[in-house]
């Protein structure tokens, strides 16, 4: 049985436009349902990253239209990789390391 989903998923952020971004998670958050963790994580001044675990894929498919919404509102602020909008890849947990 296949078990949690997670997607990684990074944005590179216009310049001067980063708290307009992060302050834009404040209703996606709200609308945040079958999700396990949503983490907001930054690589440098202007990337972000996205950590979301899903509990199976069936909510991760779910979330899908959901995420790609909430990118519709924010691409104005986001500087294309190429012709994409972000960088993203998803899987299923095959190995749990806990502390």
């Amino acid at each position: 049985m296949l078990g949690a989903v997670w997607s990684v998923v990074r944005f590179k952020v216009k310049d001067g436009h980063e708290d307009d971004f992060i302050e834009s998670h404040d209703n996606f958050i709200a609308g945040l349902s079958g999700i396990r963790s949503f983490k907001v994580i930054q690589l440098d001044d202007n990337e972000f990253v996205h950590l979301n675990e899903y509990h199976d894929i069936d909510a991760a498919v779910e979330m899908q239209i959901y995420g790609l919404t909430w990118l519709d509102s924010v691409t104005h602020l986001l500087e294309f990789y190429g012709e994409e909008r972000t960088q993203a890849y998803s899987g299923f947990v095959v190995k749990d390391y806990k502390s």
